[in-house]
């Protein structure tokens, strides 16, 4: 934490939200007991590290290995999430949960959470990989997006170059509008092997929506 802090100060770069991709091996909906308990320590001390950071968001990851199958999993994440809500509610930190569920099971579950801190991440690339609206999407919980993640992703594919790939990035940023979105940005947009030009690239292109 003080290593970060340090690099935060001496860079003038801000931490503003963690991405739990541990989560994504060990999922806090594990039919294995070891692996809860243990995942749930990690999100515990995740939250310990968020409030000196002053972080406000922790993004879950639901999705590949973690995705939430079936009822079971489902039943198993919120009996989970239920035993955490108190704390987050008390230090006001968003678990953001980042999800491939469709639209309806998706708001279904954030009405059985209930939580004002129970809140959404939405990944534009992986909404767009899995062949979704994200009208339909906004319509059903755009209201609840706490943390936006910058990506472009083909149909059932992998990730692309910014605007290569299946989303639409002017119809989703002009149905975003209407939301009054206050979060941040985050870009995990393509990389290659080098990295920096590529982003640098890619950050210009994204400019003119989030300029907007």
């Amino acid at each position: 934490i003080d290593e970060i802090i340090s690099i935060s100060k001496n860079t003038g770069v801000s931490v503003q939200t963690i991405c739990a991709d541990y989560f994504m091996e060990a999922p806090l909906h594990s039919s294995d007991d070891k692996v809860t308990v243990k995942s749930f320590k990690v999100l515990e001390r995740l939250l310990e590290a968020a409030e000196v950071l002053k972080i406000t968001d922790i993004v879950i990851p639901c999705v590949d290995q973690s995705s939430l199958k079936t009822k079971e999993a489902v039943n198993r994440f919120v009996r989970q999430m239920v035993k955490i809500i108190p704390r987050i509610e008390k230090q006001n930190i968003n678990l953001s949960l980042e999800t491939d569920l469709p639209p309806k099971p998706f708001i279904e579950l954030l009405d059985r959470l209930n939580s004002k801190n129970i809140t959404v991440n939405y990944d534009i690339g992986n909404s767009a990989a899995l062949g979704f609206n994200s009208d339909e999407e906004l319509e059903a919980y755009g209201d609840r997006i706490t943390d936006i993640h910058i990506k472009d992703r083909i149909l059932d594919g992998g990730p692309v170059t910014l605007g290569e790939g299946s989303a639409n990035f002017s119809k989703f940023f002009k149905k975003l509008k209407g939301y009054d979105y206050q979060g941040p940005f985050i870009m995990q947009a393509y990389r290659d092997d080098e990295g920096v030009e590529i982003f640098k690239k890619q950050l210009d292109w994204i400019k003119k929506y989030l300029n907007d």
